[in-house]
């Protein structure tokens, strides 16, 4: 990007004056929206970064990380940005906000906003792939960035849960507990996250030739866990094992298991991953894969001091520890003497009620 653009080359390309541009810019005072839509062309095709704090000279003294995430609604997000507010504010920063919405360009509008508030460093959690991870440092340089879903190849700085040991963990317990029909929710596609859980809970069933017998993918949402889940359930394939790659899809799916009639965990187990706040209230109570999101969240801050401290420094990868988290969702699959003494007692029950 050439950071030598001004905001009369932006007026001399949109055809309108310089106090038009700094009215879009500012977004003060009456300009019509195809004047408007003009002058943001221009911006866009000259890359042009406005410096909002020409107009806001109390904050040039200011320290502050820009940070870009997911909708805050997902519980995950918003204690990961609990985190970095906690780091930030013992590190004597303040932190900017900017939640993504579907538009598309969301991410490079942000981050250019972000610059125009010149802020020290920008955090992002929200999946990105290698390739427009490495290009948002190129085009941004010399801005430090701390990514917090982007893949492992990636040369750029970032930090994460420990997804695979993670989704290893949530497989070898329902094998230990003698499941060998699997289905899979799983997270968008974009996302590494999602990508990793997958690829450590294929690798555990496969070396212990389990079957993956259905598989369904949702947007992290309770209400996507549900269709999913549904969806599932509606196809007449049985399975005793469910892996679901969050615990907020993991309630809607539970949902979706009381309305099909299926007996969790006696027919299908359930786990999820998080261990958000609410987990060990679900119906029943979620075993999970507890990830510290208020660790990652110190350790985004960590990273983004250290860029900061250190420019042109390697790129640094942090992954931060899980934990498995037992609750009932989840128990060792009945013997055949086990159902037998539990048909029984149903019977006995059935005729005493008679």
């Amino acid at each position: 990007m050439n950071t030598k653009v001004t905001f009369k080359d932006v007026a001399r390309l949109a055809g309108v004056s310089t106090q038009t541009v700094s009215r879009v810019t500012n977004n003060s005072g009456y300009v019509n929206e195809k004047t408007r839509a003009k002058v943001q062309a221009a911006i866009d095709q000259l890359g042009y970064v406005p410096n909002k704090n020409a107009q806001l000279m109390g904050r040039k003294k200011a320290r502050v990380f820009g940070v870009i995430t997911l909708n805050i609604s997902f519980q995950g997000a918003s204690r990961i940005v609990e985190g970095i507010r906690n780091e930030s504010k013992k590190a004597g920063y303040a932190i900017s906000l900017a939640v993504l919405d579907d538009e598309p360009d969301a991410l490079e509008h942000a981050v250019r906003d972000m610059k125009s508030q010149q802020v020290n460093a920008i955090l992002i959690n929200a999946p990105i792939a290698r390739e427009p991870a490495e290009q948002l440092i190129h085009d941004h340089a010399p801005m430090p960035f701390v990514f917090i879903d982007a893949p492992l190849d990636a040369q750029v700085n970032h930090v994460m849960a420990d997804h695979r040991a993670g989704g290893r963990m949530a497989a070898e317990l329902m094998l230990q507990q003698g499941r060998t029909r699997f289905a899979f929710l799983n997270g968008p596609e974009p996302s590494t996250a999602a990508r990793l859980r997958r690829e450590a809970w294929l690798d555990v069933i496969d070396k212990a030739g389990a079957t993956l017998v259905a598989e369904e993918t949702g947007d992290w949402s309770a209400r996507s866990g549900y269709t999913a889940g549904a969806a599932l359930f509606s196809r007449g394939q049985a399975f005793d094992a469910l892996l679901i790659a969050n615990d907020q899809m993991a309630l809607g799916a539970l949902r979706a298991c009381r309305e099909h009639r299926i007996d969790v965990p006696r027919q299908t187990a359930v786990v999820g991953f998080d261990d958000t706040a609410n987990s060990e209230f679900f119906c029943p109570p979620l075993t999970t894969v507890r990830q510290n999101f208020l660790e990652i969240g110190h350790q985004a801050v960590t990273e983004a001091l250290s860029c900061i401290q250190h420019p042109g420094q390697p790129p640094i990868k942090t992954e931060v520890p899980v934990e498995l988290i037992e609750r009932q969702s989840t128990a060792p699959i009945e013997s055949p003497e086990i159902k037998a003494a539990r048909l029984e007692s149903l019977l006995s029950e059935l005729k005493q009620m008679l």
